[in-house]
């Protein structure tokens, strides 16, 4: 396991337990002692946990905000994280894309994947206020890129906007395709409300929904709800996640589709 996935994972744990020791740890990761306690120092030095006697315990603002996995790392080492998984799962979502689509796709690492995906793609109108996604979809010249207007928020490389603003009510399209914060039995969660309001006017304004998460986000915390599960069609996971929360998912009328993360693996 890297490095950046057990840290990652020790943080999902901590804001489930609050508090975790080396020797749990050690053997929940068939790591070293040696290895865990390194990986609680870098935590400790990044603000997000404090170390114990034998363990850690998670801050408080990091708690209280739910943003212990999230806000820790840059944009750009937010990409390269469960970048195999990502990739396969864009892949795995393309397919659901035709030539000639109107699609809307939002920012983040995942939305990034998905349009480095579509390149083979012509004639696409794609929407998004990812910055990244457009750059990536825009290298095609076989596509129409049209980047929404906002308030730039440069730790997620997108444009925020209202929801209750002009551009979004006047929006129709296909399918919209949204990479999320986390996800479960309950439904879709963003980390901010804005992000949270913006990504419902997203919905509001497609015929149909494709939900792209990694099996990481199935233990992750986000405060604020896009959706009940009853508004997307499709999720589109990697075979890591969690099989009872699909289950879950799968009873509530969502097309679970698994993506090929093995093959894609072998071609990275």
């Amino acid at each position: 396991m890297l490095k950046i996935e057990r840290q990652q994972r020790i943080l999902a744990l901590m804001q489930e337990t609050n508090t975790v020791t080396v020797r749990e740890l050690a053997r929940l990761f068939s790591s070293s002692p040696i290895t865990i306690r390194r990986d609680l120092l870098e935590l400790e030095e990044k603000g997000v946990l404090e170390r114990t006697h034998g363990g850690a315990v998670a801050s408080q603002e990091i708690l209280a905000e739910g943003n212990a996995r999230y806000e820790m790392y840059s944009y750009a080492e937010r990409h390269k994280q469960q970048s195999a998984e990502k990739a396969a799962i864009a892949e795995c979502a393309a397919q659901y894309i035709s030539d000639g689509d109107s699609i809307l796709i939002n920012a983040g690492t995942t939305a990034h994947s998905l349009a480095m995906a579509l390149r083979g793609h012509q004639d696409l109108h794609i929407i998004t206020n990812g910055l990244t996604v457009a750059a990536s979809a825009g290298q095609s010249h076989l596509a129409y890129v049209y980047v929404l207007a906002g308030r730039l928020d440069p730790r997620k490389q997108a444009t925020i906007e209202r929801a209750d603003k002009d551009t979004l009510p006047n929006i129709q399209i296909r399918e919209c395709f949204l990479g999320v914060h986390a996800i479960s039995a309950e439904g879709v969660f963003m980390r901010d409300s804005e992000d949270a309001a913006m990504n419902r006017g997203f919905i509001k304004a497609a015929s149909a929904t494709t939900i792209m998460a990694d099996h990481t986000k199935l233990c992750a915390h986000a405060s604020f709800r896009v959706c009940a599960w009853t508004q997307v069609q499709r999720l589109i996971t990697d075979p890591a996640a969690d099989p009872k929360v699909l289950a879950s998912i799968r009873a509530q009328g969502v097309d679970v589709v698994i993506s090929d993360h093995a093959a894609k693996e072998q071609n990275v």
